[in-house]
C-alpha cells in the first residue's frame, strides 16, 4: 500500500503526462547531459532499469543505444506508464508501475540502473539505494541525476516571507547522497553538481510550469501542510519575487543540479530473496 505522500506524487504525474514533455525542458536537457556520460563508461548491459521513467522519452534512446538490451520503464504513476507505452513502445522495452522503495523486480538481474530527475521525490533516498544495490548484478553501474537544495531557491525565499516555506520541496545535499551511496556500499561513488538558471516572463509562468510537469510539493511528516494563498498574499508572493528580476527583464529560478554514478559493491555470491510480483528478463 502507497503511503499519502506517494499517491499524492502518483496522482500529479499521472495528470501530468500529456503536458509533461512540453514543458520539461530542463529536466529533458539533464537527461541529455547525463546520458553523454554513458559515452565514457565501458558499459555492454542486457538489462537495464529506468527508474522515474515517466514518458518514456530517456527510456527510447536507451534503448537505441543499447538495442541488444531490454529497458524496463518503470514508475510510480500509472498515467505516465500508459502514455510511455502509446508513444514510445519498441519491441526491446518493457513496462511496470511500481515504487521505488519497494521494487517488484528479482534480485542481482539488472546491468544498468539509471535514473534522471526522479530521486528527490522519494522521502528516504537511501531505501531507494538499497533497492537498486539489492537488483543490480555485481558490478553493475548506477547513473543518475537528481536536484540539490539550491532548487528554487528564489521561491523557496519568497515562501518563506510568507511563512509559507513547506510550500517548496526540500532536497539533500550532494555530499550527503554520496555519503549515503557509500553507505550501501556502492564503490567508487562519483558525483558532481551544475546550477541551471531558467528564466520566466512572470512567477506565475514559472509555477504553470511546475503543476504541468505535475512537480507540485509534497509534504513530508516534518512539514505542515500549507494553505491556498489569498489574493492579498499571492500579490505579496509576487512582490517579492518581483526583486529578482535580471537585466533583461526576466525571473530566474535557480536549479541545482546533482549527477552521481557508482558501481554495485556486492560479491558475485548471489544470495536468494523472494520478492512478491517479481519480474524476470
Amino acid at each position: 500500500m502507497l503511503s499519502k505522500q506517494k499517491l499524492k506524487i502518483a496522482r500529479n504525474f499521472s495528470r501530468a503526462a500529456s503536458t509533461y514533455d512540453q514543458v520539461s525542458v530542463l529536466q529533458q536537457e539533464v537527461g541529455l547531459r547525463l546520458l553523454e556520460r554513458l559515452d565514457l563508461i565501458k558499459l555492454q548491459p542486457t538489462t537495464i532499469l529506468d527508474l522515474g521513467s515517466g514518458t518514456g522519452s530517456l527510456s527510447k534512446i536507451l534503448s537505441q543505444k543499447y538495442p541488444e538490451a531490454i529497458v524496463l520503464n518503470t514508475d510510480i504513476a500509472t498515467g505516465m506508464i500508459h502514455f510511455a507505452q502509446m508513444t514510445h513502445a519498441s519491441d526491446n522495452q518493457r513496462y511496470l508501475c511500481g515504487d521505488g522503495d519497494d521494487l517488484p523486480i528479482k534480485t542481482h538481474s539488472i546491468d544498468f540502473a539509471f535514473s534522471n530527475c526522479a530521486l528527490h521525490w522519494f522521502l528516504t533516498p537511501e531505501t531507494v539505494f538499497k533497492e537498486i544495490d539489492r537488483i543490480l548484478k555485481p558490478k553493475g553501474l548506477f547513473l543518475f541525476s537528481t536536484f540539490g537544495p539550491d532548487t528554487l531557491k528564489e521561491l523557496r525565499q519568497c515562501f518563506k516571507m510568507l511563512d509559507q516555506e513547506g510550500s517548496v520541496n526540500l532536497f539533500i545535499d550532494m555530499h550527503h547522497m554520496g555519503d549515503m551511496l557509500l553507505q550501501e556500499k556502492f564503490l567508487d561513488p562519483v558525483m558532481d553538481m551544475e546550477i541551471i538558471t531558467l528564466t520566466y516572463k512572470n512567477a506565475i509562468e514559472l509555477i504553470r510550469d511546475l503543476k504541468l510537469t505535475g512537480s507540485h510539493t509534497v509534504n513530508t511528516p516534518k512539514t505542515k501542510p500549507q494553505g491556498l494563498l489569498t489574493a492579498s498574499r499571492l500579490n505579496q508572493f509576487l512582490k517579492c519575487y518581483e526583486k529578482d528580476r535580471n537585466a533583461e527583464q526576466r525571473l530566474p529560478a535557480t536549479f541545482e543540479v546533482i549527477y552521481g554514478h557508482a558501481w554495485s559493491g556486492k560479491s558475485s555470491t548471489i544470495h536468494n530473496q523472494t520478492i512478491p510480483c517479481t519480474v524476470e528478463f
